[in-house]
Parts: C-alpha cells; sequence; structure tokens
C-alpha cells in the first residue's frame, strides 16, 4: 500500500506568475493574504517556524523530503504546467528533484492540463496562459522532455509503465493521437507503454473508459460535485451568485468517500482522499470552507479507507490532496495551529497497517 500526496510547485519566482501578479509572486502572497470570515476562523494559515520555503532552492526540497520519510509518506505527485508549444511554468522543483538529489522518494507527475485565468480576487477573468494542444512536433516535444523524468529510477512505475496522472481528460481531444505518438517514443528507447490515471472531479466528470488505465477521485471537489443533495446544490448556487461562503462538513464529506460504492465498469480505482480545505485565500467570501477538520479525525478516516475495498484498486494506491496546497488550506505539511499531527496520522496509520 502506497500513500502519494499531490504536490504544488508554486512557492518559487515564475516569469508568466511574474507578468501576471508582478515581479517576485508566488502562492505565499496568496497564502499571507487570507483574512479572517468568521470568529475562530484559522487564517492566515502560518507554516510552521513562518517556513516559507522556495521552491528554487535544494535545501528546501531536501527539507521536504526528510520530513516526508520520517512520517512514512511514499511519494509526490508534482503538477506539470505544459501549455503547448514548448510553454512550460514552475518547472523548477521537478528538475531540481530529478537532476539535483540523491535521497529522495518515489515521485511522478500530474498533468494539470487547464488554462491558468486570472480570477483570483475578484479578477477580471483574463487569460494568464491558455492550454494549447498543437499538433504532433509540440507532443513529441513534451513526451521528450517527460522521458528524461521516466528513466529516473525514482519515477514511479506500475508494472514497468510509468505514471502519469491527468488533471482533465475531456479536454484533450487528440487524446488517443497523442498518445500513440508519446508511447512510439517510448518503445524507441525501450520504455513501456504510459500507464495514464485520470482524475475524475467537476472538471472532468466522465470516465474516459477506453482511454486511461485507472482513475482516482480527487476530493473534495469530488464528494462536494457529485455526492451531495439538490439541497446543497442549491445552495452552491445562491453562495456563488451572492458572493457567499459555501460551508460543507468534514465528517459529512469523509463519510461519503468511504461509504462510496461507485464503480468504473472494471477500471482501477485509486482512493482519493484529503487533509483539509479552505480556499478563502484565493477565492476571499466566493470560497468553500470545510469545517469541524481535526488531525485525529483525519487519522480515523484515513484508517478506514484503507481497509476498504470496493474494487480492484493498484496496489492500495491512496492519493491525498495534497502535501502543500496552502491556499486551499489542502496541507500534510507542519502549521502553527496544527504543528506535525497531519504527518503523524500518516505514520501511525501506515505502521498499523504493516503490523496487521
Amino acid at each position: 500500500m502506497k500513500i502519494l500526496a499531490i504536490y504544488l510547485p508554486g512557492f518559487h519566482e515564475d516569469d508568466i506568475n511574474n507578468k501576471a501578479w508582478g515581479k517576485g509572486f508566488t502562492e505565499w502572497d496568496n497564502v499571507k493574504n487570507g483574512k479572517k470570515l468568521f470568529i475562530g476562523h484559522n487564517q492566515p494559515i502560518v507554516p510552521l517556524n513562518n517556513n516559507y520555503y522556495d521552491l528554487s532552492d535544494k535545501s528546501s526540497i531536501e527539507n521536504q523530503i526528510m520530513i516526508a520519510k520520517k512520517y512514512k509518506l511514499d511519494g509526490f505527485i508534482f503538477y506539470h504546467y505544459w501549455f503547448g508549444n514548448s510553454r512550460m511554468a514552475l518547472q523548477k522543483p521537478a528538475e531540481i528533484y530529478m537532476n539535483d538529489l540523491k535521497d529522495k522518494i518515489d515521485y511522478c507527475f500530474c498533468w494539470a492540463n487547464h488554462s491558468w485565468i486570472k480570477n483570483w480576487h475578484n479578477g477580471n477573468s483574463e487569460y494568464i496562459e491558455k492550454q494549447n494542444y498543437c499538433d504532433e512536433d509540440d507532443w513529441i516535444s513534451h513526451i521528450k522532455y517527460l522521458i528524461n523524468f521516466f528513466e529516473d529510477e525514482k519515477y514511479l512505475k506500475i508494472d514497468g509503465r510509468p505514471v502519469l496522472y491527468i488533471y482533465n481528460m475531456s479536454d484533450i481531444k487528440c487524446f488517443d493521437q497523442m498518445l500513440k505518438v508519446w508511447n512510439n517514443e517510448l518503445k524507441k528507447i525501450g520504455l513501456s507503454n504510459i500507464y495514464i490515471i485520470e482524475y475524475i472531479s467537476s472538471k472532468n466528470k466522465k470516465v474516459s473508459y477506453e482511454k486511461s488505465d485507472a482513475v482516482v477521485e480527487f476530493e473534495p471537489l469530488y464528494t462536494t460535485f457529485f455526492d451531495i443533495t439538490y439541497y446543497n446544490l442549491l445552495k452552491r448556487f445562491f453562495c456563488k451568485k451572492l458572493n457567499m461562503i459555501d460551508y460543507q462538513d468534514y465528517d459529512k464529506i469523509w463519510k461519503k468517500i468511504i461509504s462510496r460504492k461507485r464503480i468504473y465498469n472494471d477500471k482501477h480505482i485509486q482512493k482519493g482522499c484529503f487533509s483539509n480545505w479552505d480556499n478563502s485565500a484565493r477565492k476571499g467570501h466566493n470560497c468553500m470552507i470545510i469545517k469541524n477538520a481535526t488531525p485525529q479525525k483525519f487519522y480515523m478516516y484515513l484508517k478506514k479507507l484503507i481497509n476498504n475495498n470496493r474494487a480492484k484498486t493498484d496496489n492500495d494506491f491512496i492519493v491525498i490532496n495534497a502535501w502543500n496546497e496552502w491556499s486551499e488550506g489542502a496541507i500534510l505539511e507542519p502549521t502553527e495551529k496544527d504543528q506535525f499531527q497531519y504527518l503523524e496520522a500518516i505514520k501511525m496509520v501506515k505502521e498499523e497497517y504493516e503490523e496487521e
């Protein structure tokens, strides 16, 4: 059984963000701008010892690996931004991870194949960078870049096949042709075909049964989109229209995750879950906040999820959202409020599982 955490590389300066938001912008700017919206609201969320790290600094990533290993996390899923025409963003942390570090845990990519839109903090929804799937020349450039990572012995593989998560499969109309080109390039150098895992969420609603090898339900946005009542759908509609906070309950969402029976024909399912959620630092009042979360509850529910098999799975992979989505409140990293408790929950669950 492997526990993986989604990894946001946005904590370093990048040319595209500099142009959109001003010189020196990083994701920490959003985090620090968090405001208390009600009594007892934990905003802004503060990293332990004010560790506002820079992911272009090798030592920052080394420290993350040390912590992840100590608390028995098995791997990172790096968000990967390739917009087409060889345009990339926020690639430095993964490149440092591959090229400059000897001691590391398993890792792989999720291609975050969505356009960047300037819609935070009442932005005007102008495009920062549009996603473009281009032509075969660009597909080859893309896969050649990825091959550098696929050949790394620490890059995650299933049955010898390099793993690639995809954020929104339904958006890639040319995916069949693209994947064929990609796998042909891999075959030339003796690598096995890519193992494609698609996110299922509000952005990718329909499973691509013939195109992917497995799915992961991207939480909590899977549950809050697919498994809520009509009353909640109506509430969400009015919250968005009236710029009001959409409150959800931690226990209710987790119980839906654990009790879910849905299968996707005979497709492999990787179990998705989350630590917490509060994206008010990005969205202001037009946000979703999940209330009543605690590290103790996270431990209890994670333990139940590990022991819950509703369909065939890939070696019991669990994908947690997230390692460091600080401005969405989905965090495993140590904070001033919770210290290392979310990571301690993972360690305890892993140790108990291994003893069984």
